[in-house]
């Protein structure tokens, strides 16, 4: 049983060996979240340029148009239906 009681005591550490694994620990951890958030940061950031803003807003504004005409036909169509 001295064995294992010696090996025991091998791996008890002092409250500033536990403190600094503690923060190691959170600076590993931080890190590695940093360096995620870094590479979603990059990632979005390269979609963003690859989109054509101008090329969204003409057709934005064309599906916008299309809605309008829709809009007043179908208006135009009900109207002519309630005066029938």
């Amino acid at each position: 049983m001295a064995g294992a009681f010696e090996r025991a005591e091998r791996y008890n550490v002092g409250e500033d060996v536990r403190a600094a694994r503690g923060v190691t620990l959170a600076l590993y951890d931080l890190r590695r979240r940093q360096s995620n958030a870094d590479q979603r940061v990059n990632e979005a950031r390269t979609k963003l340029e690859a989109v054509d803003v101008k090329a969204l807003e003409a057709e934005l504004n064309a599906a916008l148009a299309e809605q309008t005409a829709i809009a007043e036909e179908l208006k135009a169509v009900e109207q002519a239906t309630l005066a029938a």
